[in-house]
């Protein structure tokens, strides 16, 4: 009895090993492609492409749909996206080398380096760090619309900083900055005698053999650049890519799934490309760790997506998934970028729907493919209708319908603009964000800022509203600010859609 006994053991645990084996054999793939093939529509994504790094090596690299929407171009692997914030994974790099030659440490202040920086705060102006820059806990606005004015040059811009104020105390959370990313390009240019341009390709891409990424956009060909779309009020549009890299350091580089795939290769080898040590892998782990955490309030109906904890690395996200630290950065523009360091694992989206949900639920799909097995991974249920409310289609422009929704609640239709069109015509100024102009062509006024114009129509009182004014299609509500007299002396600018609570437009009217 003991021996059948041992017998029926053996063939057990014989037929476990077999079943795990063949688990294992399957290959993890074989669903992806149905499997984005029914989501893309779901999203309205035109087209995306997506690459897998797992133990050294490239496993896939596919592209799906097409470039353009209504167009028949596809998207393949060789497709090149921007990748827009992901690029401060690559400043923080270019940083990290600096570090390594002695000539900057993360801790030193910015002012040590770059005696002309300067913000609104004294004390800030005094004491950021470069860590600071890199990990986003400066507490100062974005002001990313100095980078849209058209008026300044990029050491022009980089003075404007004096009048940034402070959105929370200094160092207390995360407050994401994309000109404090200018102000490190200024940095690196400084310590080392080349333009950002040139120390990333030089250093960065060259080595790592991303033949096929460009720190900018105008060096794109055409035909290889997959357009960038977004919804507005409902449709999908195309939107233009700008030329202009005045923040490039914070979001202007260009690449492919496959050259992506080597960049996460390399952060997976700490600091090693093609048997070359680019980066110290102390110096590379320290980037990939936490610097400032984000507060999280755990849900009651919380499920495997809600982290444990996230932050702020240097030039990268940290967080949990599944028990598993996973280093994350994502691109306004439809990319995504993951690597697992316990799985030897990475994975990137590059996609041309703005700030869509598919791309991070593609993220986690491919490492449920290694962590949990394939079948969960491509199946659908539950876990699309949870990220269609987070990044589908009507998620997208939520913020910009539900804040015009409360702005037409509370409108008051009856009223008329208080004075004549031509009396809000004139040339305004904000000291943060120089001019902005306002003329009444036809009975209707009409605001330009930068290259960007756009038809101002009665809202209420002395209030007007631009539909699309900036891309990617942000409304403006125009309050132009009367004296005591009744004369015209000022304007604020409401973003709607885009919600930033600390940060005022203001400006003011200049003589004539």
């Amino acid at each position: 009895m003991k021996r059948d006994a041992a017998r029926m053991l053996a063939g057990a645990c014989c037929l476990s090993a077999l079943l795990v084996t063949a688990a294992r054999a399957q290959p993890p793939f074989d669903g992806l492609d149905d499997y984005v093939h029914d989501a893309m529509p779901r999203w309205q994504v035109p087209g995306l492409a997506i690459a897998v790094v797992k133990d050294g090596k490239t496993v896939i690299a596919r592209g799906y749909g097409v470039r353009h929407m209504g167009q028949d171009a596809p998207v393949m692997a060789e497709t090149v996206f921007p990748i827009a914030s992901c690029t401060k994974s690559f400043t923080a790099a270019c940083i990290a080398m600096l570090v390594e030659e002695g000539k900057v440490q993360w801790d030193d202040p910015v002012r040590r380096h770059l005696p002309d920086f300067r913000v609104a705060d004294d004390y800030v102006t005094e004491h950021v760090t470069i860590r600071d820059l890199v990990c986003h806990r400066t507490g100062l606005v974005r002001g990313d619309l100095l980078g849209m004015s058209g008026g300044f040059g990029h050491a022009e811009m980089l003075g404007q900083l004096r009048f940034l104020p402070q959105a929370e105390p200094f160092r207390t959370k995360v407050t994401y900055n994309n000109l404090m990313y200018t102000v490190l390009g200024e940095l690196i240019e400084k310590k080392s005698g080349a333009s950002w341009n040139e120390f990333v390709s030089q250093r960065l891409f060259g080595p790592l053999e991303m033949t096929s990424t460009m720190a900018g956009r105008r060096t794109v060909a055409a035909e290889r650049l997959a357009t960038r779309h977004r919804i507005y009020d409902g449709q999908l549009a195309p939107l233009r890519t700008p030329n202009a890299d005045t923040m490039a350091p914070a979001g202007a580089i260009h690449s492919t799934v496959g050259d992506m795939a080597r960049w996460l290769s390399f952060h997976l080898r700490e600091g090693e490309a093609n048997g070359r040590r680019l980066i110290a892998p102390g110096l590379v782990r320290e980037m990939h760790a936490l610097q400032q955490s984000i507060p999280l309030k755990r849900r009651p109906d919380a499920d495997v997506y809600d982290a444990h904890f996230v932050g702020t690395g240097l030039g990268w996200y940290v967080r949990d998934y599944r028990g598993r630290k996973v280093v994350t950065h994502g691109g306004a523009w439809g990319a995504e970028m993951a690597f697992v360091p316990e799985e030897n694992l990475g994975v990137v989206i590059l996609s041309n729907r703005d700030w869509n949900g598919l791309a991070w639920m593609l993220i986690y799909d491919v490492i449920d493919v290694y962590v949990v097995g394939p079948d969960q991974a491509w199946s659908k249920d539950k876990k699309w209708e949870r990220w269609l409310k987070l990044g589908g289609p009507e998620a997208m422009g939520r913020d910009l319908k539900d804040q015009f929704a409360q702005l037409k609640k509370d409108r008051k239709t009856e009223t008329q603009p208080s004075r004549p069109l031509a009396e809000y015509a004139g040339a305004y100024r904000s000291a943060l964000y120089s001019d902005l102009d306002v003329t009444a062509v036809n009975g209707r006024l009409r605001v330009k800022f930068g290259a960007y114009t756009a038809t101002l129509e009665h809202w209420e009182n002395d209030s007007f509203y631009g539909h699309a004014v900036i891309e990617p299609f942000l409304d403006w509500l125009v309050k132009f600010d009367l004296g005591p007299a009744g004369s015209v002396h000022g304007l604020e600018i409401i973003n709607v859609g885009w919600k930033d609570p600390d940060e005022r437009f203001l400006f003011i009217r200049r003589p004539k």
